[in-house]
């Protein structure tokens, strides 16, 4: 899936559909992707569309919150950050460690949420044994 920050941002990118044309900006922070002075790395970490991630992460909280074995996921990863809350953990999921193994737990979910147990998916108890381990 990805191997590095830059192939970890584009995969992220592609699950999450985010415009390729936007960047993040604040009133104090502006990166101009035509500026020659600022480097491809710099402009690879700034291509960030805020409301393609929202929209990506309601959908999948919204998807999957009442199930007790993704609550007992984001419960776990939130800890990770001392925290509480599931949504937390929900970030903590999306991170360079621990998307591959969240990403393939989800698209085996969605494929027959009926159905899906956490006990058959391998992808799940490898997760969650990484991060209640920790």
């Amino acid at each position: 899936m990805y191997d590095s920050d830059q192939t970890y941002r584009a995969f992220l990118r592609t699950i999450i559909q985010m415009d390729p044309t936007k960047f993040y900006e604040t009133e104090d922070i502006k990166c101009d992707p035509t500026d020659p002075k600022v480097s491809p790395e710099t402009i690879d970490e700034y291509n960030y569309d805020q409301d393609a991630v929202a929209k990506y992460l309601d959908a999948l909280y919204s998807n999957t919150k009442s199930r007790p074995e993704f609550q007992r996921l984001y419960l776990a990863a939130a800890a990770l950050m001392f925290s509480e809350n599931p949504e937390i953990g929900l970030a903590v999921l999306m991170s360079y460690d621990y998307l591959a193994y969240f990403y393939n737990i989800y698209t085996n979910y969605l494929k027959n949420p009926d159905s899906w147990s956490a006990d058959d998916d391998a992808f799940y108890q490898k997760l969650i044994d990484r991060i209640e381990a920790k």
